[in-house]
């Protein structure tokens, strides 16, 4: 009897990804490959790349932020001085948000670290930027 399974690692990890994100295909640091959501916004001459790691283990930014960076950098061709990297984490109701610090040598961040924005006025720039490129799609 054949035994037919379904391969999951061949679809997208959708669920509860923010309708603006689209899911993109990378590996972790484990080599595994896992689906982030992603998002490029032009605003106030600035380019964001918004990252949201979902619900799934092994595609957590914190632990993968330098292999996802690097990915994306060299598949969408991206001037990594040219951007700000920025992360939306939710929990329960709440969202946060994280901007990511790397010292880049080449397409290789190094040093990263991620800064949590407090203020209101960067929470809500953030914000902002995000639905005005959801209403420009």
């Amino acid at each position: 009897m054949e035994n037919n399974h379904n391969n999951k690692r061949d679809k997208p990890k959708m669920k509860g990804f923010p309708i603006s994100f689209t899911p993109i295909q990378l590996h972790n640091r484990l080599n595994q490959t896992v689906w982030i959501g992603f998002r490029q916004v032009r605003q106030d001459g600035r380019t964001l790349l918004f990252l949201y790691a979902g619900t799934e283990v092994g595609a957590q930014l914190s632990k993968n932020f330098e292999t996802f960076a690097g990915q994306i950098v060299r598949e969408f061709r991206i001037d990594p001085a040219q951007v700000e990297f920025i992360e939306l984490r939710k929990g329960g109701e709440e969202s946060h948000w994280y901007r990511w610090h790397a010292r880049w040598v080449g397409s290789a961040p190094m040093e990263c670290h991620a800064e949590r924005v407090t203020s209101e006025a960067g929470c809500r720039f953030l914000a902002e930027a995000l639905e005005s490129a959801m209403a420009a799609a």
